[in-house]
C-alpha cells in the first residue's frame, strides 16, 4: 500500500549531497588538502553518491510504501552520521558543515512527514 509522503527537506539533502561529493572530489585531487588519494575521502564520496540517490527518490516519489519511506529515512541518517564522523576525523570542516545541512533537510522530512499525518487525522475527525 503506498501512502503520499512528505518531501519537505529533500531538496536540502540533494544540495548537502552534491557539496560533499564535490568537496571530496577536490579533497581527493589536490595536495595542500593532504588527503590526495586516501580511503576516508573515496569512502565519504560514495556515501555521499547513496544519500543522493536516496534523496532523489525521496524528491521524486512521493507516493511510497511505509516500508521504503522507512527504508530511505533510516539510511539517509545512518549516512549522515558515519559521514559526519568521517568528516571529523578527515579534518574537513565542509564535509561536517555539509552533513549539519542534511540533518536540518532529514528532520524537516520527518516533521513535515508527521505534520501531514496528523492534519489527515484531524480532518478524518471532523
Amino acid at each position: 500500500m503506498t501512502q503520499r509522503h512528505s518531501t519537505r527537506g529533500a531538496w536540502l539533502i540533494i544540495l548537502a549531497s552534491l557539496i560533499a561529493g564535490a568537496i571530496c572530489v577536490y579533497d581527493y585531487y589536490t595536495p595542500e588538502t593532504g588527503l590526495i588519494g586516501t580511503g576516508g575521502v573515496v569512502l565519504v564520496a560514495c556515501a555521499a553518491a547513496l544519500m543522493l540517490l536516496a534523496s532523489l527518490t525521496l524528491a521524486m516519489v512521493p507516493n511510497r510504501s511505509c516500508l521504503l519511506q522507512g527504508f530511505l529515512v533510516v539510511s539517509i541518517l545512518l549516512d549522515i552520521i558515519g559521514s559526519s564522523v568521517a568528516g571529523y576525523f578527515l579534518e574537513s570542516p565542509i564535509i561536517m558543515a555539509a552533513q549539519a545541512l542534511a540533518l536540518i533537510g532529514w528532520l524537516m522530512n520527518v516533521i513535515g512527514d508527521a505534520a501531514d499525518r496528523s492534519v489527515e487525522i484531524d480532518d478524518v475527525e471532523d
